[in-house]
């Protein structure tokens, strides 16, 4: 799901939405349901690689000193 995630950021498509991770998912031949899409979103989250914008709900990659290392 990360490299996904950093594909899209890498063509510049951030802020993003679960909705961009399922599209290119399904463009890799490796569907997945938009709720298994956000659960493993918030893991990323969780994990301080992405953040959550509530207002607009859509995610950017955490700046890299507020991401936890491992």
């Amino acid at each position: 799901m990360r490299s996904v995630v950093e594909e899209l950021v890498k063509e510049g498509r951030e802020p993003f939405r679960p909705g961009d991770v399922v599209g290119r998912l399904r463009e890799q031949n490796q569907p997945m349901g938009t709720w298994e899409v956000r659960g493993a979103l918030s893991r990323l989250e969780a994990d301080g690689v992405i953040v959550l914008d509530p207002a607009t709900a859509a995610w950017r990659m955490a700046q890299a000193r507020s991401r936890k290392a491992g």
